[in-house]
């Protein structure tokens, strides 16, 4: 009996890289690894005469008996994975560091970092305060900017980063500083999230709701404005409950210096989340900023595509379901249930 082959060197020490043994990754020709456009699925592009064609990675697994925990098994999880963050890995490509550790691809810019750091100052300042005081961890950013330039808020911060460092068993006002310029680096990555996906998907409800306004008499047209309406409603409740979580975390500032290792791994968490979503709808939020203002035949086609977007994400499965039923060729027309 052949005695099995070891697993190559390469292959272990590859674990930063996409790296794939079977040989059906390399028979079909050059392969990549890209979301669905349709519902974000991970596939396998590979070349198919002068076309090319894409096979789901679960069932490429299935097809070719790929146990999910061999090294191809546990490799194309970490592909899956690493599609949340960028647009395509092929074979030898790095994997994202939110894949391999907990790091972040992208960083937040300067104005997002300031403004986090303007809610942790002022939420420090407001907790040793003896008045009420807004609360910033929701306010709105001009509002925390405004706030920020208060001549009197130096002399509060110090004052209560002094009693801050009691609180915290740590040695003085500067090391308190020094938690707080940690957390807000943390932090600003909530509020680029917060600008670049939150902001703009309202923008995209407020302009679908201005088309309703205007649309008239057409029940086509009323009826795939609902849905959309709908359905992107439902998307945007889903986001604001991350970024609700994350301003209940963040109210209490004095809990957030005293851990921040945890606290870190919560931003983590729903940061990647939040990316994994702001790649997924950054092409139609682009396509709405730029259209969508008066009724036209890009405007029908925007519509369409937002709702081929959107319904296999973010449908109820038993009204997906039964919209698909009703779709089918040997099925008589009729308007798909919902509840």
């Amino acid at each position: 009996m052949a005695t099995p082959a070891a697993p190559s060197k390469t292959a272990a020490a590859a674990h930063d890289r996409c790296v794939l043994q079977h040989p059906v990754f390399t028979q079909f020709g050059e392969v990549s690894f890209r979301p669905a456009e349709a519902d974000g699925t991970p596939v396998m592009i590979f070349p198919m005469g002068a076309s090319t064609a894409a096979i789901p990675l679960h069932s490429l697994q299935l097809e070719f008996a790929i146990e999910p925990d061999s090294p191809d098994g546990q490799m194309l999880g970490l592909v899956a994975r690493a599609l949340d963050f960028v647009g395509e890995v092929r074979p030898s490509d790095p994997l994202p560091m939110e894949v391999l550790g907990g790091g972040a691809s992208w960083q937040p810019g300067a104005p997002h970092v300031r403004i986090a750091e303007g809610r942790l100052r002022l939420q420090l300042a407001a907790a040793f305060d003896s008045v009420p005081a807004p609360a910033w961890a929701t306010a709105e950013p001009q509002a925390v900017l405004h706030a920020m330039a208060d001549p009197t808020l130096d002399a509060r911060l110090q004052a209560a980063a002094s009693r801050a460092a009691e609180a915290l068993d740590t040695p003085g006002a500067t090391a308190v500083a020094n938690l707080l310029a940690a957390a807000a680096h943390e932090q600003g990555f909530v509020e680029a999230l917060r600008d670049r996906l939150l902001r703009r998907v309202g923008v995209m409800l407020a302009r679908v709701d201005a088309l309703a306004a205007t649309q008239g008499h057409n029940p086509g047209g009323t009826e795939l404005l609902s849905r959309v309406r709908r359905l992107a409603g439902i998307a945007h409740d889903k986001m604001r409950a991350r970024f609700a979580e994350l301003e209940t975390c963040t109210a209490a500032v004095v809990e957030v210096l005293r851990d921040l290792d945890g606290w870190g791994r919560v931003i983590r968490l729903h940061r990647d989340w939040l990316y994994g979503s702001l790649r997924a709808w950054e092409g139609l939020l682009t396509a709405w900023e730029s259209g969508g203002l008066t009724w036209s035949q890009d405007t029908w086609a925007l519509l369409r595509r937002s709702y081929r977007f959107l319904a296999p994400r973010f449908m109820p499965v038993q009204e997906w379901q039964l919209t698909i039923c009703a779709h089918r060729a040997d099925a008589a027309p009729r308007e798909p249930m919902v509840w």
